[in-house]
């Protein structure tokens, strides 16, 4: 079995075959948790591989991970919700400038642009309901996914109030979703991935 941490290592040294193969190894799990949120397979395909070009671009952090799983599926969950956000641009651009057309038309079912309305409403409301130094650690790690160390520095803060601080926020935002069908999503995003 390959060691991950050995791998990790390897790649923040530039070794890309140790890179193909950590992308061997996580490829298909980014790609389905994508495609749940996607439900198109050449978009998920796509997003999956921009996962790993940033990985890739942030390399050199890659020894200070603690929780490979949970930074590589924030940089997936980031990217899903930068998508969305995209998509709903070009689609806002796209019918106030041309005709309506089925063949263009989104995959996503009025129920999932529904759901995604309020994931992106809850989530920003929040954010912004954060006080303004833990927002700032939380989009920093979360967003940006800088490691711990690095927002320390940044902040001119210790390691371990970073630690709290992100630790009240993702209490935070766990509380903010219960009560939303997307409770279960953002407790798999945020503890467990």
């Amino acid at each position: 079995m390959v060691e991950v941490n050995e791998l990790l290592a390897r790649i923040s040294n530039n070794d890309e075959i140790a890179f193909m193969t950590f992308f061997d190894l996580y490829y298909k799990k980014v790609y389905l948790f994508i495609f749940k949120f996607i439900k198109e397979k050449t978009e998920s395909e796509d997003l999956a591989q921009i996962v790993f070009i940033k990985i890739w671009e942030k390399r050199i952090y890659l020894q200070e991970v603690k929780s490979i799983n949970g930074y590589v599926f924030s940089i997936a969950h980031r990217i899903v919700i930068d998508h969305y956000r995209l998509s709903k641009t070009k689609n806002n651009n796209l019918t106030s400038n041309l005709p309506y057309d089925e063949t263009s038309a989104t995959t996503l079912t009025s129920e999932d642009l529904l759901r995604k309305h309020e994931f992106e409403t809850i989530y920003n409301h929040a954010l912004d309901s954060l006080p303004p130094k833990r927002k700032e650690i939380f989009i920093l790690s979360r967003h940006e996914g800088l490691t711990n160390k690095q927002i320390a520095d940044k902040m001119c803060i210790s390691v371990k109030t970073v630690e709290n601080q992100m630790t009240s926020a993702l209490y935070f935002l766990k509380d903010c979703f219960k009560q939303s069908d997307f409770f279960l999503f953002i407790f798999f995003c945020i503890f467990y991935s």
